[in-house]
């Protein structure tokens, strides 16, 4: 498939969103999610501030944070990514059964979680030294080129982050042109708005705008990036599903 083909897919993507507005219920809940634990472990470090702790201290806390953290997000991404792959079966499932999917793959999300942090840990340090920080940012783009199929192969085809990174990056080799075509119209129909969010954070920050009503547009367009965001890492994740299935016919016949 080529790029042209990538961005027919995404165009679909939109489509099946609109057509199921309920597969929003994942990134949103899971947002919640986020938030609660991410509160969780600014209590804990609070806790450890006041009682005097060792620096050192904070090292396991903000490791278990971050994993905990990449943790709930793929754990929803799992379920997101089931429950689509039962649409396109035909079938309407409901936001309880993209959730059992990612139940049974609990052993898979938790193995990507940490394959996720160690990543990250490294590309940051990449990115940390001077003259690589360009390596780093490339090694990045690399990485999730070659991943998105991972969510996608645990959700359909129940396999492990091991076996599930392996076949993601034969996956994203022979269909590189489709996955850079179809991000690629992603990003441009988000240039846009997002750029109206970013102007609108700078003035609200800022204190540019002093006017009760000014900040109360202001915090309608916020109110709407979070909204955009929220189509958008869903259409993303519908793009993966469906990237796959047509690069992966026979596994999802089988």
């Amino acid at each position: 498939m080529g790029i042209g083909d990538g961005v027919g897919l995404m165009r679909a993507s939109a489509g099946v969103v609109r057509q199921r507005p309920s597969l929003l219920w994942f990134p949103i809940i899971s947002t919640v999610c986020l938030a609660l634990t991410a509160g969780f472990w600014i209590a804990q470090g609070a806790f450890v501030y006041a009682s005097h702790g060792s620096k050192i201290a904070y090292a396991p806390l903000v490791i278990a944070a971050l994993y905990s953290l990449t943790f709930v997000g793929i754990f929803f991404n799992v379920a997101l990514a089931g429950a689509t792959a039962e649409t396109f079966d035909g079938d309407d499932p409901s936001f309880g059964d993209g959730m059992n999917v990612a139940w049974n793959n609990l052993g898979g999300i938790a193995g990507w979680a940490a394959y996720s942090i160690a990543v990250a840990i490294v590309l940051s340090f990449v990115r940390s030294i001077k003259g690589a920080r360009w390596i780093g940012a490339a090694a990045q783009i690399a990485w999730n080129l070659a991943t998105i199929f991972v969510v996608p192969l645990m959700a359909i085809e129940d396999l492990d982050a091991s076996d599930a990174r392996r076949r993601s990056l034969e996956l994203a080799k022979q269909n590189w042109k489709a996955e850079t075509g179809g991000l690629g119209a992603l990003r441009l129909a988000l240039f846009v708005p997002g750029l109206l969010i970013y102007v609108a954070a700078k003035l609200l920050s800022g204190g540019h705008v002093h006017s009760l009503a000014g900040k109360a547009v202001l915090g309608a367009v916020l109110l709407c990036g979070f909204g955009v965001a929220v189509g958008a890492s869903v259409v993303r994740q519908v793009f993966a599903v469906e990237l796959y299935r047509s690069a992966a016919p026979s596994a999802t016949a089988a």
